[in-house]
């Protein structure tokens, strides 16, 4: 049987205790105050301390009468010696605060290489709904009914995909980061959480739709061509002196320098960031070969820049590689579409102000913002499709990464080796077939085997029924 332990229960590593206070045995007025606190790697140390000496306005010294000023020193020194031995693991404990936590977090995901724009993707969401209501409570007292509260109240504050967001991408990460820590036991309180009813906003599964082939060249030839008028997907009511002529799609597209674009999504099966930072000098139009050297990202919330693949810091900065494509060989068709479209920019570039002095980005952009000559706007681009979808029926859940899924399905349709598509996406061949084909299809090729293996059989069956 075991036997309890006797004396005093250990501290929590980083407490102070109390101290025991008594009068000096020989000075008149002086107190001593004596503990043992326990610093943040557990180990404990006998702190003693006298009341300091204090005078009163005429110079002459005050006694010490209830021991507070010797208390009051002990608690200082020894709170000294416990913050020197302050490590990542013990700075935070169960006692931390929510906000507490999350500045930590923030503090070891950039430690750790995340993209800034993540922390900043983050930052809205629990600076001004999460914090305000929850900050200040203790981690060690947020179970999952906490959690699941949190959740609901974030799914009414800001609602649409809100509380997946703040359970998948900020406090499952959060709280494993508190387990590592110490600061929380084994057993993470988001895991079993369930997140909230959606009651505004319905979640498209699966990403981008596919499309066949026949909604891609009715796409193109609509960029270049459609005389199908294209409004704006503004709901507001427009004030009858203010209406404008609703352009055609051309129009639209010509206002905004977008078919050549889409034509280059379709080619190249790219991420929009990819094709927004493809320049000039990428291209060698002897070998038809595009070797891209950036992608425009975003920063800050809300700032354009283009990342250069060949920094130091390139892998880091772009995700663990996932932007960095490897050369490509265009079609004859694209290469004359950019050649073209190289002679057309000589002339838009000399109507653009003069490039900034802090200008960050090439100067040979294909795709370039028409106000200054910078990176494109991503979210910008990204509305500009969802307009001139709606304008052409498109069907629901098409986005340019459509496009992509559309290319790794064709090529492995057409029988292309899986490694040569997945190396035209940036990909490797697992994610290209899981994510970039098209499932679920019917098959010619299998049914004309099915018909073969089974037809012998159904010879027989026939035969024997006749005799």
């Amino acid at each position: 049987m075991e036997q309890p332990k006797r004396g005093r229960p250990e501290l929590d590593p980083g407490v102070v205790p109390e101290p025991n206070v008594k009068p000096h045995p020989t000075l008149v007025g002086v107190w001593t105050a004596s503990g043992r606190p326990r610093d943040w790697n557990g180990n404990y140390r006998r702190i003693t301390r006298s009341s300091p000496p204090e005078t009163d306005t005429r110079g002459r010294a005050k006694p010490d009468r209830t021991g507070e000023r010797a208390r009051r020193a002990f608690l200082d020194t020894a709170q000294e010696w416990v913050d020197s031995s302050v490590t990542l693991a013990g700075a935070l404990n169960k006692r931390s605060t929510l906000a507490q936590v999350w500045a930590a977090y923030k503090s070891d995901l950039r430690k750790r290489g995340r993209l800034e724009e993540t922390i900043y993707n983050y930052e809205p969401m629990m600076r001004d709904t999460v914090t305000p209501k929850y900050g200040l409570r203790e981690i060690g007292m947020v179970n999952t009914a906490v959690i699941e509260d949190m959740l609901d109240y974030v799914g009414r504050e800001r609602g649409g995909s809100a509380p997946r967001i703040l359970k998948d991408n900020i406090l499952s990460g959060m709280f494993r980061f508190a387990i590592r820590v110490g600061a929380l036991g084994p057993g993470n309180p988001v895991r079993e959480a369930l997140l909230p009813k959606p009651t505004n906003f319905s979640r498209r599964r699966g990403g981008a739709a596919f499309v066949d082939s026949a909604t891609v060249e009715r796409l193109l030839i609509a960029v270049y061509t459609s005389t199908a008028p294209c409004p704006t997907l503004d709901d507001r009511v427009v004030h009858p002196t203010r209406r404008h002529r609703v352009p055609t799609v051309t129009e639209y597209c010509d206002t905004y320098d977008i078919a050549d674009w889409v034509l280059f999504v379709a080619a190249t099966g790219w991420r929009l960031g990819q094709t927004l930072g493809v320049c000039e000098s990428d291209i060698d139009f002897d070998t038809a070969i595009l070797t891209p050297r950036g992608a425009v990202r975003q920063r800050d919330g809300s700032a354009q820049v283009w990342i250069d693949y060949t920094a130091d810091n390139a892998e880091q900065d772009l995700n663990q590689a996932k932007f960095i494509t490897k050369p490509v060989q265009l079609p004859q068709v694209v290469l004359d579409m950019m050649s073209a479209r190289i002679k057309r920019l000589k002339k838009t570039r000399l109507a653009l102000p003069p490039r900034p002095d802090d200008a960050d980005w090439p100067q040979d952009l294909l795709f370039f913002d028409l106000d200054d000559g910078g990176p494109r706007n991503l979210k910008s681009m990204s509305r500009r499709w969802r307009r001139l979808a709606a304008a052409l029926g498109l069907p629901e859940g098409v986005t340019p990464h459509s496009l992509r899924k559309h290319l790794g399905t064709e090529g492995i349709s057409a029988g292309l080796d899986a490694t040569k598509v997945a190396d035209q996406l940036g990909n490797t061949s697992r994610v290209l077939r899981k994510s970039y084909v098209r499932r679920h299809q019917p098959h010619a090729d299998v049914t004309a085997m099915i018909g073969d293996k089974l037809g012998p059989a159904l010879s027989e069956i026939e035969r024997r029924r006749s005799g």
